[in-house]
């Protein structure tokens, strides 16, 4: 990652970062290959826990090795009497902590430093007008010390410090362990570094550019060139406000709890981002359509719904055609057209999982036959055309017999025959034309009805399952591609 954009990091960012992370991997962690999964589920727990102990804290470590004063020196730059020192080996059997005007107690229980072994610098005096406010400041066991508990405390403490202050002492600075053992393997965390030569008091005057320079060489042979020297002494205080001055630089920085994090996240972002296709295919619209049209056309239906349609223009009740079950190589041929285009651009455990979700052919062609066969035929009611046919005879019989045998004149008994014609022919006509749309109607509702059958049936097995799936790839997607993560 950029070291601009590292730096400009603010908590808030990175907490988008792993929230945006948590979503994705909740869609998506269990269609991901199991070893990723697991991995990126390991890296967010410690990137979480990581970040619950306080990201925007500054975090400040003295460590050094048995006799080199780095207790004294805690006790120098805090200007309290706290930490142990002494002649006894090891003198720093635990580590200790002061902090200045912060609340560190969840950092301080996870770095596992006792509750009597913390101290608070920050009083109602001098809380706010510290330059060192938001430090906490460790005072670790020693590195060398013969106990490897004391050991494995600063292997755990050093990933969560913004600046590692080692105190040397002129007697063991070219310490073989040290520089084999510690120092040389820090080469990636030089700008979180200082090196201080305590009690340089002890070495007289002339002698002393003589050790620093050796010191600079043993640091350079380290591939720790970048890292500055300091001489100092906890015991006279010299230079000890130098080194309270790069503490307060390490306030003024960003955490390195904040970089680390963030680019703990983008590491798991990308790791996560390999296992993704770029898109995915669409399950609605076209593409399912054109299914269900081939299914519905294949079947006979179309010929079905015409059949219903003309049985209007007959008096009889003509026999209607039935669908068919669709042809088994052509339902074949749909699910497996329908399973590369939903495993079109997805890596190979995606396309595994949709390919699962969408049911074999004999089974959707069995339900595709049970649904066409079970949706029944509409049975057309031609009473309208009977009634119609009726009321002609009798109107047309009453008119006859009116203009033939009333007691009116010739014109009133032709004019009231004609009428009665004409009102029962338009009771024929009105009757056919009911039953023609009665028909109609039948055909039409048919259709719509075994259509939306036809489309339920293809939902459910070829269609619901690969969404599912493809809805949750493309959340996990835009997650891990959001603008939160950097490339």
């Amino acid at each position: 990652m950029d070291r601009t954009k590292m730096d400009s990091e603010t908590p808030n960012e990175v907490i988008g970062r792993l929230q945006a992370l948590q979503r994705a991997v909740a869609a998506g962690g269990r269609f991901f290959d199991p070893f990723v999964a697991s991995r990126a589920q390991d890296d967010l727990r410690r990137a979480q826990e990581r970040m619950r102990v306080g990201i925007d804290t500054t975090v400040a470590a003295l460590v050094g090795g048995t006799g080199s004063g780095k207790s004294t020196m805690f006790n120098a730059i805090t200007e309290l009497n706290f930490a142990d020192q002494g002649d006894i080996r090891p003198t720093t059997e635990r580590a200790a902590a002061c902090t200045f005007n912060v609340d560190a107690t969840e950092l301080l229980n996870y770095l596992e430093v006792d509750a009597d072994r913390r101290i608070e610098h920050s009083s109602i005096l001098t809380a706010g007008k510290d330059n060192l406010d938001g430090l906490v400041l460790l005072d670790l066991p020693d590195h060398d010390s013969v106990q490897l508990a004391h050991s494995a405390q600063v292997d755990r403490l050093l990933p969560m410090v913004d600046l590692l202050v080692w105190i040397v002492d002129p007697q063991k600075y070219a310490d073989q362990v040290l520089h084999q053992d510690f120092l040389a393997g820090l080469a990636g965390r030089q700008d979180a570094m200082l090196v201080v030569m305590n009690q340089i008091d002890r070495v007289p005057d002339g002698e002393r550019e003589t050790i620093m320079g050796d010191l600079r060489a043993l640091l350079d042979q380290d591939g720790l060139t970048r890292v500055p020297i300091l001489a100092a002494s906890a015991l006279t205080g010299e230079n000890v406000d130098e080194i309270r001055t790069k503490l307060a630089d390490a306030v003024a920085g960003p955490s390195i709890n904040v970089q680390t994090a963030a680019a703990e996240l983008d590491a798991i972002a990308r790791r996560l981002r390999d296992n993704l296709g770029e898109g995915e295919a669409e399950t609605s619209g076209p593409a399912v359509d054109d299914i269900n049209d081939r299914i519905v056309r294949s079947s006979g239906i179309p010929s079905v719904v015409e059949s219903i349609r003309v049985s209007g223009e007959s008096y009889q009740a003509p026999a209607l055609v039935v669908p068919e079950q669709p042809a088994n190589t052509m339902v074949h041929a749909i699910r497996d057209a329908w399973v590369a285009h939903v495993r079109q651009g997805l890596p190979e455990v995606w396309q595994d999982v949709v390919t699962s979700k969408v049911s074999q052919a004999d089974r959707f062609r069995r339900e595709l036959g049970n649904t066409i066969r079970s949706t029944q035929l509409p049975s057309i009611s031609r009473m309208p055309a009977i009634v119609g046919i009726v009321l002609f005879v009798v109107l047309a019989i009453a008119g006859v017999g009116i203009a033939v045998f009333a007691p009116w004149d010739l014109p009133v008994r032709v004019a009231v025959g004609v009428v009665a014609v004409v009102l029962g022919s338009l009771a024929a006509w009105l009757g056919r034309r009911a039953v023609r749309a009665n028909a109609h109607s039948a055909a039409d509702r048919y259709d719509e009805t075994i259509r939306a059958a036809v489309a339920d049936v293809t939902d459910e097995h070829l269609v619901s399952g690969p969404r599912d799936v493809l809805e949750q790839h493309r959340i996990t997607r835009t997650e891990l591609n959001s603008d939160v993560f950097h490339p």
